[in-house]
């Protein structure tokens, strides 16, 4: 599977590195099984290594749709995607403000580098 998921219950940390091409329905079912037990509050998405050529912005829209609604159970919490390359941090920023104007219960925000989604996840203040 292109998603590989690991949860750091310690740090209350999910991360799920997405691979290769991965099918619309693998990330919903990633983001759904997320959901299914108690969600971390803290959750990063690493694009790093994923061929996302094929998303379009109403792909996006619905998968923000989709984890606004599943994230109710995630107030105050925080999500960050690694995004190194052009077109995954362009599809990201795109992501932050269909998250924005979802007024999700969540806080979202792309990175150009993993080190700088952790920190941000691990700050006291994430603003």
């Amino acid at each position: 599977m292109p998603i590989e998921t690991t949860r750091d219950q310690e740090r209350n940390l999910t991360v799920h590195v997405v691979t290769g091409p991965v099918s619309e329905q693998e990330m919903y079912g990633t983001l759904e099984e997320f959901y299914k037990r108690e969600p971390t509050a803290l959750l990063l998405w690493d694009l790093s290594k994923a061929d996302l050529s094929w998303v379009t912005p109403n792909m996006l829209q619905r998968f923000v749709r989709k984890a606004v609604k599943l994230g109710a159970r995630r107030r105050g919490g925080r999500t960050a995607v690694v995004a190194p390359e052009d077109l995954q941090y362009g599809l990201g920023r795109m992501t932050e403000a269909f998250v924005e104007s979802e007024s999700a219960p969540f806080s979202f925000h792309v990175f150009r580098s993993r080190q700088d989604a952790l920190s941000w996840l691990m700050a006291d203040d994430a603003s």
